[in-house]
């Protein structure tokens, strides 16, 4: 048996392309894939696929489906997707996050007669790119490789607020040509503790900084949000100019009440400009218990879209929670799944492309939409989609929404998009 790999050291957000030869035509080929997350090694993911070789002796995993195993359809990371934990998860994943360790990917390739190892590294960031901290008008994590003309892009996180975990996002992107700048913007010092009236005004010390630090040197603003994130780079796109590129990823058109954790904080919004809370749409308690009580009634998994839709029918002040995207100089690229089920984003995408529509929007506005696709991790091949994709909660089950092969085909594609877009001059 020869296995051939593409490369046997690569990018987290690069597919493996594997061949395997010298089989005996139509002999079955089992393999396995076990992997641990790098700060947490002590839970190991694992995954399996059965194949028939073909007349030749030959199985590509990027045209043979399996016969059985983890996975259905032939994809060369059919493997990687369909990791599942292996035993009952009674840890956090997303605590003592590290980009400086690699994956490793440990296969093993069986048939009646041979049996075969390979090891394969998946790494964060490319040697050149350094982690710098920056503590000036603001804190935060430059991602960059000493170059100043290169392209900088400020990355917005998700209501967990977790810089940590955007670095998993950040350090790919920045070994991909650009300078990624990581801030929090709650839940650290001099900031609100709680996603709540985070003030817009404190980003222009950010821009300025982008705009005159010696690391950067860029007039251009360029922002990539994610989830909440998103609400967050659409608002200051719409308000300061100097924003000039928006990749927006599950975006939504209004803004909404604050969050305290899962669940909605107190009456204000999330954002406040001049000292004010700025338009926001109410989404109450009471609606998500009422659609989470009917839906483990009838065994169904859960979520939240039907609540923020429910939010939005209820709410008389809808034009004035609207975002302005028309008041942008943006280009923008609109990321979001037909299936998100934390919020119902592909209508906020279409009412974005409308707003944009009827006001003439002059910069170019791009739609990515994913008919499986629900609210994953925007970049591939890192976190097991099963591990958000169903888990308990609130005594039910909760679901991110879209399938396994769904997110992940969804989540490669716009990766891929997402730096050509920011690539592209």
């Amino acid at each position: 048996m020869q296995i051939e790999v593409n490369e046997t050291t690569s990018m987290v957000d690069d597919q493996i392309q594997t061949v395997i030869s010298g089989l005996t035509p139509y002999s079955r080929l089992n393999i396995q894939l076990k992997t641990t997350l790098p700060w947490c090694p002590s839970v190991e993911f694992s995954s399996y696929a059965n194949y028939i070789a073909d007349s030749t002796g030959i199985v590509d995993l990027n045209t043979v489906a399996p016969i059985e195993g983890t996975y259905e359809h032939a994809n060369p990371m059919g493997l990687v997707y369909s990791l599942q934990v292996t035993e009952p998860l009674n840890q956090d994943l997303a605590t003592n996050i590290t980009i400086d360790h690699p994956m490793v990917f440990h296969f093993t390739f069986e048939t009646d007669m041979q049996r075969e190892t390979l090891q394969i590294k998946r790494l964060f960031k490319t040697d050149d790119i350094i982690v710098t901290p920056i503590y000036d008008s603001f804190n935060g994590r430059l991602f960059h490789n000493g170059d100043p003309t290169r392209k900088t892009i400020l990355m917005l996180g998700g209501s967990d607020g977790q810089m940590e975990a955007l670095s998993l996002l950040a350090a790919p992107l920045a070994s991909r040509g650009f300078t990624v700048l990581v801030i929090p913007y709650f839940g650290a010092e001099d900031l609100p503790e709680r996603l709540e009236m985070v003030p817009l005004e404190c980003f222009e010390k950010v821009f300025h900084w982008i705009e005159t630090s010696n690391l950067t040197q860029m007039g251009d603003i360029y922002l990539h949000g994610t989830s909440k994130g998103r609400e967050l780079a659409l608002l200051l796109a719409s308000r300061y100019p100097q924003v000039k590129k928006v990749v927006a990823v599950e975006p939504h058109t209004y803004c909404f009440q604050a969050l305290n954790g899962l669940m909605s904080g107190n009456l204000v919004s999330s954002w406040s400009y001049g000292g004010a809370s700025t338009p926001f749409i109410p989404v109450e308690n009471n609606i998500f218990f009422e659609e989470l009580n009917k839906d483990v009634e009838n065994n169904s998994p859960f979520g939240f879209a039907s609540t923020y839709k429910r939010a939005i029918e209820k709410a008389t002040n809808r034009e004035e929670a609207r975002i302005k995207i028309e008041n942008a100089s943006a280009d923008l690229l609109l990321i979001c799944g037909k299936s998100d089920n934390i919020w119902n984003s592909y209508d906020g995408c279409l009412e974005l492309l409308k707003a944009a529509k009827s006001n003439d929007y002059i910069q170019d506005v791009k739609l990515l939409a994913y008919e499986d696709m629900g609210h994953p991790l925007p970049i591939p091949y890192i976190l097991p989609i099963t591990l958000t994709l169903r888990m308990p909660m609130h005594g039910g089950i909760f679901t991110s929404g879209g399938t396994v092969e769904g997110n992940s085909n969804a989540q490669y594609d716009s990766w891929k998009k997402t730096i050509a877009f920011f690539q592209a001059s």
